[in-house]
């Protein structure tokens, strides 16, 4: 079964890809393209939220035709964001279609120590059942290296 491509619903949904990187989707039903008429353009703003309010507008994407997504990149991590789809009316006022759910992007925090990866070929836990008894349960091996040896390596 093929999913369709439209669902013919209102609705914008904002979701975190990377603490400094939102994106957000959206589909408008034939009756609102209808009455927005041909040669309206739509415009996207993104808000700083807090608790239960919006604030100023941020940034503003005028949205080329037929743009039914958009990423905003190098938004604040630990921030908490929201976004309008609307557009300007002759005397130049915004009428806001469809507002986003919020989210909030993570923080970014230091990673402490070294991480070192390695490739995984095969992961056993020994050649016999007789090798196997005898490794804890917790110790994976990889090729040479086993989880112990990492962790006193790292």
């Amino acid at each position: 079964m093929e999913l369709p491509r439209h669902y013919n619903e209102n609705r914008l949904i904002l979701l975190v890809q990377e603490p400094t990187v939102i994106f957000g989707y959206w589909e408008l039903t034939r009756g609102v393209w209808h009455s927005l008429g041909e040669g309206c353009t739509l415009f996207l703003r993104l808000y700083a939220t807090g608790l239960n309010q919006v604030g100023a507008v941020l940034r503003e994407v005028s949205l080329p035709p037929f743009t039914s997504d958009w990423y905003f990149r190098d938004v604040f991590p630990d921030h908490a964001y929201q976004i309008e789809l609307g557009y300007y009316g002759p005397e130049g006022e915004f009428y806001p279609l469809l507002r986003s759910n919020q989210v909030i992007t993570p923080r970014v925090r230091a990673v402490e120590g070294v991480a070192r990866f390695l490739t995984v070929e095969t992961a056993t836990r020994g050649d016999t059942a007789q090798d196997a008894a005898a490794i804890p349960e917790n110790y994976i091996f990889w090729g040479v290296y086993s989880s112990l040896d990492l962790m006193n390596k790292c």
